[in-house]
């Protein structure tokens, strides 16, 4: 029997499903919460119209979880893509769905009218009150403005973030070398740098954004450009390679989809954190567990789907929970029977003809 390879010294494979658990565990424990209120566990529903492998088992593995955790989830297939946007707008308009969750690519695998830019117009038509991935407008736009609450000035109701990005910010947060939670929101990766192998909409480019709003300068990296965010801004990189920033990075974040890219391993410098987000193995397992204090995650997939539970929780008591909806219909009720006025507040009215005033008498006075 052969022997198994040893790691260098400090150097660690990280098993996702241990971060998992806790976050699973915590939506176990709320569904069950509702349950014994009365109230029916949220529906998460899910849409399907294309023969990607890695779609498919994505379906299947979110159906088991939801299964397991006491939660319902409906797959609707189409056999046509060109009848999803119809699919999704009845569930959007169903009030019995609380998650609406769309595996792509659909026309991004076969010849359109609209090209891939169908998928995004699709990822916009999800309703936020049940946009599980939180890639429509909506979130993606707070995202990028670094707004966290979908309902400012109030911020009662949290954002709703990509679930594949922020699995990977769960799992940095696991690592005691990544974050620094003794520091305030928004400076917990101050100091460090971070380079991510992908700019999708889906993956890189929400998740280059989440890790600059905590602090960090990462490095976007694509197959023709680089780019730096830092301190809310973009910069476009000129004179660095994908090798000069990842060896100046304390975390590589890899999603290159395709079997034939590997990113070498003399790249990765000591007490690098790696980890791979692709469905494609991007690096050397063996050679960069060489390296001392390497952190390696593998895969990213259970931890994705806690993290698609956690939303579809969000969701539920942000929009669809009975209290919630019973405060909608009370507030909508006192807005019909009291309606504001079209000159808003007498405060407003009052500053609207000071400020008339003020600017006759200095016309008048001009004259």
């Amino acid at each position: 029997m052969a022997s198994e390879t040893k790691h260098a010294p400090g150097a660690k494979k990280i098993d996702a499903g241990s971060i998992a658990k806790p976050f699973r565990e915590e939506v176990r424990t709320q569904v069950q919460k509702l349950k014994d209120s009365g109230i029916d566990a949220p529906l998460l529903v899910g849409l399907l119209a294309n023969s990607d492998p890695a779609a498919r088992k994505y379906a299947e593995w979110t159906g088991r979880a939801c299964r397991a955790d006491g939660i319902r989830y409906e797959l609707r297939e189409m056999d046509d893509p060109i009848d999803v946007e119809a699919a999704l707008r009845d569930a959007n308009d169903d009030p019995r769905v609380h998650g609406i969750i769309v595996y792509y690519p659909i026309f991004g695998q076969v010849e359109s009218f609209s090209g891939e830019s169908q998928d995004d117009y699709l990822r916009d038509t999800v309703s936020h009150k049940c946009d599980l991935e939180g890639l429509c407008h909506t979130y993606r736009s707070s995202l990028y403005r670094n707004n966290r609450f979908v309902d400012f000035p109030t911020n009662t109701k949290k954002c709703v973030l990509p679930c594949t990005a922020l699995s990977v910010v769960k799992i940095l947060e696991s690592i005691p070398t990544c974050y620094d939670k003794s520091k305030p929101i928004g400076r917990h990766m101050e100091g460090k740098t971070v380079s991510i192998i992908n700019r999708s909409e889906i993956v890189g480019r929400p998740l280059a954004a989440m890790l600059a709003n905590d602090g960090a300068d990462v490095y976007s990296i694509d197959i023709d450009s680089i780019y730096l965010f830092r301190g809310g801004r973009l910069h476009k990189c000129e004179g660095e390679t994908p090798e000069s920033c990842v060896r100046k990075s304390n975390t590589v974040v890899t999603g290159v989809p395709t079997k034939n890219y590997r990113l070498p391993s003399e790249w990765i410098q000591p007490n690098t954190t790696v980890v791979n987000v692709a469905s494609f193995k991007n690096v050397n397992e063996d050679e960069i567990l060489q390296i001392e204090g390497v952190q390696y995650v593998p895969m990213v997939g259970k931890v994705t789907v806690a993290m698609l539970e956690r939303n579809l929780m969000r969701l539920f008591y942000n929009f669809h929970h009975p209290d919630v909806q019973h405060e909608d219909r009370s507030k909508a009720a006192l807005e019909e029977q009291h309606p504001v006025p079209w000159y808003g507040s007498a405060l407003q009215i009052y500053t609207a003809l000071a400020a008339t005033a003020i600017l006759g008498m200095m016309l008048t006075k001009s004259k």
